[in-house]
């Protein structure tokens, strides 16, 4: 039996809940099939570099994900591959046998959730179950040592060596582990994309209405500042400030060659151009993926109009003042 426990989700609206059984099936099926694949785990060669897409929530992360892993020659985590969260190599076989490991995606998705079997997924099970994560709190410095990065690196490597190419990931929690990340895999790869802090905290504000039918409960990423006192529209200001913050102090000690900063209103505007900068980087990295989409249209930029006419000034002001309060020494 491996040590996994099982991630705490809140109870989500109707529309975004998930099936008690299908969740029950699944979880059986990853702890057969978990000792088997971690067997086969035995690759160490840093083959190929790996991808991984970074950002606060709603900053654009699910469109950009989605632009990589139809616009490069890479392998990714699909719908499909993410129901096998323990035994990652063996759903990207079976995508690859049933001929679904190629993406030509619809660019659409829904706070994050993408439907089709071959859309990019998150997979969340995975990353909180390999950094230790319970649910999607930061924890202390102390929490990085406690992380099996060794094994990490076995799994990732693995993935990248069945794939035969670069793998690309969307680990919202590794946000915290980036450094650590890279020194364990130094062909790992960042892209970092960067959304107006105002529209990225009204979407906050959008999505936790959206899957809990509430303002007043927690979305996605949490920092470990206490902000359990502060209204909805502070907490998603404050969210978005000391996760950009965070995202600012790794990309200042890593730079250009590690983390590539990407603002999401040029994605919309120039994707191929972004495609060509991340290949680029990749390259740099022992490994440059061929185009696929060298004519990809440009997409429309997303806006809340009608959360900006009831919070926007609120949210606003709260980000100047955490902008201030949470100013580097």
């Amino acid at each position: 039996m491996i040590d996994y426990q099982r991630r705490t989700d809140p109870p989500l609206a109707p529309a975004f809940a998930k099936d008690p059984a299908q969740e029950d099936f699944l979880e059986r099926l990853n702890l057969l099939l978990a000792p088997h694949a971690a067997a086969e785990d035995t690759e160490t060669e840093e083959r190929f570099p790996t991808l991984h897409v970074v950002g606060s929530p709603r900053s654009g992360t699910s469109l950009l994900y989605q632009v990589l892993a139809s616009g490069l020659d890479i392998a990714y985590v699909s719908n499909l591959v993410a129901a096998f969260w323990l035994a990652p190599s063996y759903g990207l076989q079976l995508a690859q046998k049933l001929g679904v490991d190629r993406l030509h995606s619809n660019f659409s998705s829904s706070f994050g959730r993408t439907d089709g079997v071959s859309e990019p997924h998150e997979f969340g099970y995975f990353w909180n179950h390999h950094l230790g994560y319970p649910d999607m709190a930061e924890r202390g410095p102390e929490h990085d040592a406690a992380i099996d990065w060794d094994r990490l690196r076995r799994v990732l490597i693995t993935m990248g060596h069945r794939a035969g190419r670069p793998v690309a990931f969307k680990p919202m929690l590794l946000i915290w582990h980036l450094e650590t990340m890279l020194r364990h895999m130094p062909g790992t790869c960042y892209v970092w994309i960067r959304r107006e802090p105002r529209d990225t905290a009204l979407s906050l504000l959008k999505m936790r209405q959206s899957l809990y039918g509430t303002l007043d409960r927690w979305a996605s990423l949490k920092p470990a500042t206490d902000l359990s006192g502060e209204p909805p529209w502070r907490q998603v200001a404050a969210q978005v400030v000391l996760l950009e913050r965070h995202l600012e102090d790794v990309h200042a000690r890593l730079g250009d060659a590690h983390m590539l900063a990407v603002r999401y209103e040029r994605l919309c505007a120039d994707p191929v151009g972004v495609l060509r900068d991340v290949r680029d980087m990749m390259g740099a990295k022992g490994h440059a993926p061929e185009l696929l989409t060298p004519d990809l249209e440009p997409f429309t930029t997303m806006r809340n109009e009608a959360l900006a006419d009831e919070y926007g000034e609120r949210v606003d002001a709260a980000i100047a003042e955490f902008a201030e309060r949470f100013a580097r020494s």
